[in-house]
């Protein structure tokens, strides 16, 4: 896989994954600088 292969993939898994909920509370947490608090939901 080319670079500009890999970079095209890794930013539609990224984009795709960033509005669950996880993802949102890491987002927050880090923001807030405290643990996150994990719910492994999708």
């Amino acid at each position: 896989m080319a670079d500009f292969q890999a970079l095209a993939y890794a930013t539609q898994v990224m984009v795709g994954e960033a509005g669950l909920p996880d993802a949102q509370e890491g987002i927050a947490a880090f923001l807030e600088k405290r643990e996150p608090v994990w719910t492994d939901r999708r």
